[in-house]
C-alpha cells in the first residue's frame, strides 16, 4: 500500500480526528473498533472486526475492556 500522510491535531481531552480521505481511503467509518498500539515513539491504529477475532479466540477483559489477540494486549 502506498504512503498517504494527512495533519491532524490533538485535542485538549486527547482525542483526533482521522482525516475524511484516510476513512475513506480505509474504509472506516463511525462504529469501527480500533486497536491503538504503541511502537517506540509510533502509534499504530488498525481496525478491528470484533466478531472475526471473537470466533478466532479472542478474550474480552471486563475489568478495563482490553482485547487480548494472541497474546497480546490491545488497548
Amino acid at each position: 500500500m502506498a504512503s498517504h500522510i494527512a495533519i491532524t491535531k490533538l485535542s485538549s481531552r486527547g482525542q483526533i480526528v482521522i482525516p475524511k480521505e484516510i476513512r475513506e481511503l480505509l474504509a472506516w467509518e463511525a462504529g469501527d473498533h480500533v486497536a491503538v498500539e504503541v511502537q517506540g515513539d509510533k502509534v499504530v491504529l488498525r481496525r478491528l472486526v470484533l466478531d472475526s477475532f471473537l470466533g478466532e479466540g479472542a478474550v474480552e477483559n471486563k475489568r478495563v475492556g482490553k482485547i487480548k489477540v494472541e497474546g497480546r494486549n490491545l488497548s
